[in-house]
């Protein structure tokens, strides 16, 4: 009798033990998907294409001129997000996934350079830039800005573009970077202005730029396509480790990227890269980046700070407070409506210290809201909290299993 005991008992312990909070997240995170699929455009609408998230722009100063946007920014970053999830959803979760990164690739080709170039551009080719405005959207040609590369890396990753593909806009990025071609950028630090970073755009006519999070993207690409490493792509991870070293991501965030603006948003992005690839580089920094999380944290007030804020500190592999939102409800009518994940300013390539200046100047500057990416945002948080709830509970259950032994 006594071994029967000892038999069933083992037998519990060694059921695959799942959290109680994860049956909560995991019936959350299949309505998130459900309510992402029904966000997601079946068919062109003659202002968005099929696959697309619809999206909103607001000028900085007034009147706000709130428009629909149909920029491919949000459709491209939101493909990218649910297919790094895959890996950790199955099921009916990962089927509706892989539907709406299929569908939202469909869209991509309508922000292809004209030539059939692997470069992409926020608004379509064949199509006025800012619609909805009075005077802008007749300034394509005066603007000339062309693709550029933070919509071109997320599209060729979300497209899980080829090896030959992926090297085209290696190439490009290559030959736009900083001090190449004789050209040298005037937007940024002076310490900073000599290295031969890679460039924000992807148009000839375009002075080199730097922006934080956008290094962060391309070094995202370079790394995940496996592309041979370069002296732009060491100049863009020191340029990197050097803003992190001096904390300017805290300091200085507008000027360090001026289409992302805010520390939360950087950290983000910077935490989003070294979870995923080992850069020995930044690696040193991962305690103080997560002092500067938790630092902001408190002053936070927007629903989605306190969401990517917290996802920032499971990347670095630290403890994230609890999140005070529990369902679909409470999180479409909390303060999240107003957060800007990017934004557009006017003054990115000025010198210092114009930049300085006009970069704060609302007029020339303008938000943009994309309310599908807000819930994918809350998704990835919930994603990565549940893996490691995962782990958290195979370890408690090898405790056990050691202990009885």
């Amino acid at each position: 009798m006594r071994q029967v005991f000892y038999i069933i008992l083992l037998a519990n312990l060694l059921q695959p033990m799942r959290p109680k909070a994860q049956s909560g997240d995991s019936a959350l995170i299949h309505s998130l998907l459900l309510q992402l699929d029904s966000m997601q455009f079946k068919q062109d609408t003659g202002e968005f294409y099929k696959g697309m998230f619809k999206g909103y722009r607001q000028c900085g100063g007034r009147p706000h001129n709130y428009q629909p946007d149909n920029n491919v920014f949000f459709t491209a970053i939101a493909a990218f997000g649910l297919k790094n999830m895959l890996p950790s959803l199955t099921g009916a979760d990962r089927q509706i996934a892989e539907n709406i990164v299929s569908r939202a690739t469909t869209s991509f080709p309508y922000f292809k350079n004209r030539y059939g170039y692997p470069y992409y551009g926020f608004w379509p080719t064949n199509a006025i830039i800012m619609p909805h405005t009075l005077i802008f959207k007749y300034l394509k040609q005066v603007f000339g800005q062309g693709e550029d590369a933070d919509d071109t890396v997320m599209i060729l990753m979300a497209n899980d573009t080829d090896d030959s593909t992926a090297n085209v806009l290696k190439k490009r990025l290559v030959s736009l970077s900083n001090i190449t071609k004789g050209k040298k950028i005037i937007s940024t630090y002076k310490k900073y202005s000599t290295l031969p970073a890679y460039s924000t755009w992807l148009g000839d006519r375009m002075a080199p730029d730097f922006d934080f999070a956008v290094h962060c993207n391309i070094l995202y690409f370079v790394l995940s396509k496996k592309l041979p490493l370069v002296r732009e792509d060491s100049a863009t991870i020191n340029l990197l480790a050097e803003m992190v070293k001096n904390r300017d991501y805290m300091k200085s965030p507008v000027f360090l990227s001026p289409y992302y603006v805010k520390s939360s948003i950087l950290l983000y992005h910077i935490t989003r890269l070294m979870h995923a690839f080992n850069i020995p580089a930044l690696e040193p920094y991962r305690k103080q980046l997560a002092e500067d999380v938790r630092s902001l944290l408190p002053g936070s007030y927007n629903t989605m700070d306190q969401i990517i804020l917290r996802t920032a500190l499971l990347r670095l592999g630290a403890p994230a407070p609890k999140l005070d939102v529990n369902n679909i409800a409470d999180f479409n009518e909390s303060n999240q409506k107003s957060f800007v994940f990017f934004q557009a300013r006017a003054a990115f390539p000025y010198p210092t210290p114009l930049k300085k200046i006009f970069l704060h100047w609302s007029y020339i500057y303008y938000y943009f809201y994309c309310p599908a990416y807000n819930k994918m945002l809350w998704l990835e948080y919930l994603v990565e909290k549940e893996k490691i709830d995962v782990v958290k509970a195979s370890s408690e259950q090898k405790n056990r299993i050691s202990t009885y032994k």
